[in-house]
């Protein structure tokens, strides 16, 4: 048996254990664990750092960008627009309601994404609609968006797009002057293991 699918079997049945706590109502359309192997398989379920950060800069009403980390590292450094749904909150009743919502894309992330895939997992299992995961996490965006480097002179001219691109939007949300100094990820490798990052400075965390 494929070891990916055993994995997200045994995932699958610990985050049935949380929905197992749920109303019965809310738990009509869960998707099989065969099923949901087949999803997180699929590239499609993530969005990368410059769809995410270009709809963020446009303000796109379709897409609510979440914070699955916990509160505390939320407040130390998070991706400016989005909101703190820490994943053991996931499960309530107005965040289900949220993410039930059809014309809006759900787009989740969290230090690296470990928790993210998580978060993603149990809302695919419970058949929510256009959830996605934001690729890489904070520490991907962090990385390229805020501390945005220059290719070489040798670079290929769409490298220097996107990297005008990552500029344009460095400054759209830090300026040249509130812009921080690192994703403190310091900071974030001493939080729980529970997996929006500390004021900017290297990877870490999940």
């Amino acid at each position: 048996m494929n070891r990916n699918y055993i994995v997200l079997v045994v995932i699958a049945i610990g985050l049935a254990i949380g929905i197992l706590l749920m109303d019965n109502t809310k738990r009509n359309n869960e998707i099989d664990p065969e099923t949901l192997a087949v999803n997180y398989n699929d590239p499609s379920r993530f969005l990368s750092i410059d769809e995410v950060t270009d709809r963020l800069v446009r303000k796109d009403p379709g897409m609510l960008l979440i914070d699955v980390r916990p509160a505390e590292q939320y407040k130390l450094f998070a991706i400016p627009g989005a909101i703190n749904i820490p994943i053991d909150s996931l499960l309530t009743s107005s965040t289900l309601d949220l993410m039930s919502m059809v014309e809006m894309d759900k787009v989740l992330y969290s230090n690296s994404g470990a928790t993210s895939d998580q978060a993603w997992l149990l809302m695919e299992r419970l058949d929510m609609p256009a959830v996605f995961v934001m690729e890489g996490g904070i520490n991907n965006w962090f990385k390229n968006i805020v501390q945005a480097t220059e290719p070489s002179e040798s670079a290929p001219q769409e490298e220097f797009d996107v990297y005008s691109f990552r500029l344009a939007a460095n400054q759209y949300f830090y300026g040249s002057s509130d812009k921080p100094k690192s994703a403190e990820i310091k900071v974030v490798k001493k939080a729980p293991v529970v997996r929006k990052a500390p004021a900017p400075e290297s990877g870490g965390g999940c």
